[in-house]
């Protein structure tokens, strides 16, 4: 935990918050959500809100559970699968990460931050995503929602900036042991829905009372 004073606050209220109110109906997120479906979506959430990736992810992971079926099928037909998302240079992310998952990990997603790097469309935020929801790892995962959250909540300089390192190490320092994950889907979806990049919810936050933003 961060030594901020109210952190451990912060984030007590922010999982209870969650815990009621987290989109915990999302497929991706499922308990029996397996290890490549969770990077399907990792990838194709990339520049695309969650809406369009909802319209496209049950009917993709149907058609392709595994990278051997990824691998089994044309460039063409993964396109046409996932066209709604825009953005066609997902269709070789999925066929060159499925070929070096088979031919490097035995067809299985690995579990390592170096190894996940490897995989092709995968940077920091996607393999510290996947790491921490396909594999339950304490691994922190900072997009433009989780920056703006702990900037606005603990008044840091680097605002809504996901690459800013202080952004980085406050999610590393604050989250909470073995609900990393929880964490993470915690700070998307509230700040998503309530801490908004513009009219955030103040007078219906739950944290606005340690909040520096809201002050």
């Amino acid at each position: 935990m961060s030594s901020h004073p109210n952190c451990d606050a912060f984030v007590d209220k922010l999982l209870t918050w969650y815990d009621d109110n987290g989109r915990h109906h999302l497929p991706w997120r499922k308990n029996d959500a397996s290890p490549f479906e969770v990077l399907v979506a990792e990838l194709m959430l990339q520049q695309t809100s969650v809406e369009q990736v909802q319209e496209v992810f049950e009917e993709f992971v149907e058609k392709f559970p595994n990278p051997d079926s990824v691998v089994a099928v044309s460039e063409e037909e993964i396109s046409e699968e996932i066209e709604p998302l825009g953005l066609q240079k997902r269709t070789k992310y999925f066929r060159k990460a499925s070929h070096r998952i088979i031919e490097q990990h035995g067809g299985h997603v690995p579990d390592e931050r170096s190894e996940l790097l490897d995989l092709h469309g995968a940077g920091e935020y996607t393999a510290a995503s996947v790491l921490a929801h396909a594999h339950g790892k304490d691994a922190v995962a900072v997009d433009t929602n989780v920056a703006r959250v702990l900037s606005r909540v603990f008044g840091l300089d680097a605002a809504d900036d996901p690459n800013a390192a202080e952004n980085w190490d406050l999610a590393e320092r604050s989250s909470p042991t073995g609900r990393c994950s929880d964490y993470l889907h915690a700070l998307i979806d509230f700040g998503s829905t309530v801490c908004t990049a513009s009219n955030p919810k103040c007078s219906d936050c739950p944290v606005a009372d340690l909040c520096d933003y809201a002050e």
